[in-house]
């Protein structure tokens, strides 16, 4: 491969999916049509439709949309069977909290959500219908009758928080809209996305059709077999995530998300959070997105690798979170307390871990943890100041937080829902024993490898001026250039496409890609510096 290779950089990086028919569409005019013609192949004289819905998605702008073009003859919202909203309050706050009041994992599934007279009631009126277009739309809308067409309605867990933020949306079968955001996440999380991924890992299989409403104005239709394909496809090569932008960490910057084609001018992409990712595919000049979840649900030991699953389920243990923080900002102190795995209703196991990388080295950046030993109303802190490519590994049960001028990369093996936020204390008292390793950055040895953590998931850090040959072996691999403007990834027996790596931008090798080689770009003799994470061997 030539060394002048100068890959063209996408700033919304997608995965081309080849096609000689048409299997996407965008717009509801569109949509419609394709509609008609799936109908029409169907040549039934009673066609029931089901539109499954994730959790976010709007649905009365969707719902009247579908109604006013396919003109059913009967139509229902799967909401509308379920039991009270007052009912479900009750049972999702009791099957959350338990006796223990923390948060856990409901284990309900979109079953219990439904009132069984209610339900067999409008099973006993479908079932009279003997012709036309029967049309059943909502969470659990599959569990209603067997559709003879299946559309699923998917969205991305990041739209969802900004809907939550928004009050645009609820929890599943609640009437809780203008609750607070917090309240509406936790039951979000630990309820309601549970529900619809129990669903979801079933109906990837056998989905006729997905619906992308992740941009309410502009939905997009795909037909399941190229959806499926793309997921196909991403585990046979390297991988970026659609980036997404979050406003409330940089107040200075403008409101910036996949689907605008402007950059913010530091180019942070919060790009390896796996429950709210997405995948970009492009099927014929569309592009579509499809959250990072239904890879892992549809392949999992091959995008994940077999030991992973065998130890995490079908989970990604691996979180990138840029934090920059401001000369003034201050965040809250939080902890990683020492818990037991814990399981979620589809077997998947957390436990979190932190660590934190430095990206940039500024004047007075510094990292505050606070003694073991903490008292309700005075917190001893430690200021750990820190230079540039430092790595520190957070003890569980030690207070922390980003402190200021802090630009950094934050590694966690959970989502921050699993670390507790600490109230503010009374009173804040300097300490001054050491209780915690800073990995500094000595001049290593070139294509030497070091080991930064071995906490749950395994950390290294290359530095490197030359092609540096890596082997996935069965397991995925997360990588993050932290040093060297760009590389290109390359697979030496030519299975996939030369991949554009950029400083700051995480990607993915899947588990069964095998070999690949990471080569630097720019200058001879250059230094650039890769970090890799994978699980740590047992």
């Amino acid at each position: 491969m030539a060394n002048d290779f100068k890959p063209m950089y996408q700033h919304l990086p997608y995965i081309e999916i080849p096609t000689e028919t048409q299997h996407s569409w965008e717009g509801w005019d569109a949509i419609h049509h394709e509609l008609e013609r799936a109908l029409a192949r169907l040549a039934r004289p009673r066609v029931v439709i089901a539109v499954e819905c994730y959790h976010g998605t709007l649905d009365e702008a969707n719902f009247q949309e579908l109604k006013k073009r396919l003109q059913p003859g009967a139509s229902c919202k799967a909401t509308h069977l379920f039991q009270e909203s007052e009912v479900l309050r009750e049972l999702i706050r009791r099957r959350m909290y338990g006796e223990s009041g923390s948060a856990g994992f409901t284990g309900l599934s979109l079953y219990d959500y439904f009132d069984p007279q209610k339900l067999l009631a409008i099973q006993h009126s479908i079932n009279s219908i003997e012709e036309g277009i029967v049309l059943i739309y909502g969470p659990g809308a599959s569990l209603v009758l067997k559709p003879d067409l299946l559309i699923y309605a998917d969205m991305s867990h990041w739209e969802i928080q900004q809907r939550l933020r928004r009050g645009d949306t609820n929890n599943i079968g609640l009437d809780n809209a203008k609750a607070s955001f917090e309240q509406k996440y936790q039951i979000a999380f630990f309820n309601d996305w549970q529900a619809c991924n129990q669903l979801k890992r079933e109906l990837l299989h056998r989905s006729d059709y997905f619906l992308e409403t992740n941009n309410w104005a502009k939905p997009k239709l795909a037909t399941g077999e190229i959806v499926r394909r793309g997921l196909e496809q991403a585990t046979r090569q390297p991988i970026k995530m659609a980036p997404f932008f979050d406003p409330e960490l940089w107040e200075q910057l403008p409101y910036h998300n996949g689907h605008s084609k402007k950059s913010p001018p530091l180019e942070w992409w919060f790009s390896c959070v796996p429950e709210e990712d997405n995948l970009l595919f492009r099927f014929g000049g569309l592009l579509f997105e499809v959250p990072l979840l239904n890879l892992v649900f549809y392949k999992p030991e091959s995008f994940l690798g077999l030991e992973v699953v065998r130890t995490f389920g079908a989970y990604l243990p691996v979180r990138f979170n840029f934090i920059d923080t401001t000369e003034t900002q201050d965040t809250d102190f939080q902890l990683n307390p020492i818990t037991d795995e814990i399981v979620d209703s589809l077997g998947c196991r957390y436990r979190q871990a932190t660590g934190y990388y430095l990206l940039r080295a500024q004047a007075g950046a510094k990292l505050e943890l606070a003694g073991p030993e903490q008292h309700p109303q005075v917190l001893k802190v430690k200021e750990l100041g820190l230079q540039q490519h430092d790595f520190v590994q957070i003890p569980p049960n030690i207070p922390y937080r980003a402190g200021k001028k802090l630009t950094a990369l934050q590694i966690n093996t959970a989502p921050q829902i699993f670390s507790l936020r600490l109230p503010p204390p009374a009173a804040e008292e300097k300490l001054a024993a050491g209780f915690v390793e800073v990995i500094r950055h000595p001049e290593a040895p070139e294509g030497q490898e070091e080991v930064l953590s071995r906490d749950i998931i395994l950390l290294t850090r290359n530095w490197f001026s030359k092609s540096l040959d890596f082997n996935s072996r069965g397991t995925i691999n997360i990588l993050l250039l932290v040093a060297g403007q760009s590389a290109v990834v390359e697979s030496p027996a030519g299975l996939f496409q030369p991949f554009l790596a950029r400083y700051g931008e995480t990607f993915i090798i899947p588990a069964g890609v095998g070999a690949y080689r990471i080569r630097p770009l720019g200058k001879p003799g250059q230094l650039h510096a890769l970090l890799r994470a994978s699980v740590a061997p047992e």
